[in-house]
């Protein structure tokens, strides 16, 4: 069975029109594909923007806080409180900062626990 060579080329130049068309469309679609996702990336971004830049700076302590504290200690429990706020949404401030009843002033079996607990890998 002798095919013709006018068949065959026509057969062949179907086949890859068909594939490249098929081509074209994925290239397309993946291309819009991208753009929607680039668009909602960039509405994540200014929202997110949004909720820093209304985030209120921290007011000034108070003066229920003594000079004898560590500065930078105050500063980081302030900085943890700001990153609360702005992941819940809300606004909160450090109103004082005292220092915590010591465990192991008491009880020795606290304090070793407390220190296995909290002891680094």
């Amino acid at each position: 069975m002798q095919m013709e060579l006018s068949y065959v080329f026509a057969v062949v130049i179907t086949g890859l029109v068909v594939v490249f068309l098929g081509l074209v469309l994925l290239i397309a679609f993946i291309t819009a594909i991208g753009a929607i996702f680039k668009k909602i990336d960039a509405k994540k971004k200014a929202a997110a923007e949004g909720e820093k830049k209304a985030v209120e700076a921290p007011k000034a302590m108070p003066a229920a806080v003594s000079s004898t504290d560590d500065d930078e200690v105050i500063a980081v429990i302030s900085a943890a409180v700001a990153i609360m706020s702005a992941a819940d949404g809300t606004v909160y401030r450090v109103k004082s900062v005292k220092a915590s009843k010591s465990v192991s002033a008491g009880n020795a079996w606290a304090a070793a626990g407390l220190r296995e607990s909290t002891a680094p890998f």
